[in-house]
């Protein structure tokens, strides 16, 4: 096609977006303020593949229990709203929060989700790349009978749409995994999806990122923080803080939590909000899983990367900071261990991470054409991973028509 393209961001959606164009014919240049790929919102996230469950933020479950929230120090917190843009965006939250709403958004990212996994299978075909990939299963935990009937909902909901799920009693757990007998003793159940997957992030956009440079002719460009994007009559300049500027027919914004930082002074700015989350990793043991687990009360999940246990969790709406907060990291330890006590060494967990989730009012990714020179992919909230290779393919198709 003899197109050129500069992607402004090196996460695992950057990376799966550059692929996208560049097996389509596009010359690629990635920049990216890190030292290498998927150093920020990428770098340790809960490592899941969670095709199948893609349920959207908002809920009426979640706005009935929204003052609570606000503010709170359990797995999920809302800040006090400090500035307008914040304040708009949980206006528009809000109005997300209906019943049909929430199935409306689900099922969009559910199908956004499917496109992934093929387009991540055909990758697999096509290259060869280790990052702890495995089909794992995965088990959401339930807690009560209104935690079944709703999952007897999504169940029905997604099913619809392709998804295999079953609901097990907890007495049937043991026949997933010998490990899941030692879950909190209030557990009453699960909802069990056997397709579910799991896979590195970093490791993934460390070997895709060296395929694309090997195969594609990609070029990348680390330690370049972007300045300004300016739009010419037929092509974009990328200014980087050193002074360069690389030229291309498009500049793709997949700056996660930032992209407005570049969006906004050209009046493109799309309704994002940072949700920090965090992360640890600790020893496997002779009693931690190898299916993964999602504990929605806690909100925080258990990943078995094969040689270590990845927890990862905590949703803080609002919360800019990169700082790990001690205390909050503390408290992710000690909810992993109250819910699945022999998950793993507690007492050598380490490598504590903390990262900033791009989420929008209805949980849809922005994927986008904003101009003729400018396109946008962001706005992927906790599930960037799941999302990453659909995302890239939909905005190469998006700009390449």
């Amino acid at each position: 096609m003899g197109q050129s393209a500069i992607i402004i961001g090196a996460g695992v959606i950057g990376i799966a977006s550059a692929y996208a164009l560049a097996r389509r014919g596009w010359r690629v240049t990635i920049v990216d303020r890190a030292s290498g790929p998927a150093m920020e919102t990428s770098y340790a996230n809960g490592a899941q593949l969670s095709y199948c469950y893609t349920d959207a933020l908002g809920s009426p479950a979640l706005l009935a229990s929204l003052p609570s929230l606000m503010a709170g120090k359990g797995g999920v917190s809302f800040r006090l709203p400090m500035d307008a843009d914040y304040a708009s965006w949980l206006v528009r939250f809000a109005l997300n929060c209906t019943a049909g709403k929430f199935r409306q958004n689900t099922i969009a990212v559910l199908n956004l989700a499917a496109e992934s996994r093929l387009a991540m299978d055909r990758l697999r075909e096509q290259h060869t790349i280790k990052f702890a990939h495995r089909i794992a299963g995965k088990i959401h935990l339930l807690y009560s009978s209104k935690d079944r009937r709703q999952a007897e909902v999504m169940r029905a909901l997604k099913g619809a749409a392709g998804c295999q799920q079953q609901i097990l009693a907890r007495a049937d757990l043991s026949r997933l995994d010998r490990a899941l007998p030692g879950l909190d003793t209030a557990v009453t159940g699960a909802i069990s999806t056997p397709s579910e997957e799991v896979g590195d992030p970093l490791m993934f956009s460390r070997g895709l990122l060296q395929i694309l440079i090997e195969k594609y002719d990609v070029t990348a460009r680390f330690e370049c923080p972007v300045t300004a994007i300016t739009a010419l009559k037929n092509g974009t300049v990328v200014t980087l803080a050193n002074g360069d500027a690389e030229t291309a027919d498009l500049a793709v914004v997949a700056s996660a939590a930032d992209s407005n930082h570049l969006l906004a002074p050209l009046q493109h700015s799309v309704p994002l909000q940072p949700m920090k989350g965090y992360s640890f990793e600790m020893p496997l043991t002779g009693g931690s899983p190898r299916i993964s687990v999602t504990d929605g009360k806690r909100r925080l999940v258990f990943t078995n990367l094969g040689d270590r246990m990845r927890v990862a969790g905590i949703a803080e709406l609002g919360n800019a900071s990169r700082e790990i907060d001690p205390e909050r990291a503390h408290w992710l330890v000690n909810a992993a261990r109250e819910c699945l006590a022999n998950g793993g060494d507690y007492a050598k967990a380490g490598k504590f991470w903390t990262g900033l989730r791009p989420v929008t009012p209805n949980s849809q990714p922005v994927i986008r054409r904003a101009s003729k020179t400018l396109a946008i992919n962001t706005g992927h909230g906790a599930l960037g991973w799941t999302l990453a290779m659909g995302s890239g393919e939909r905005l190469a198709e998006l700009v390449s028509v």
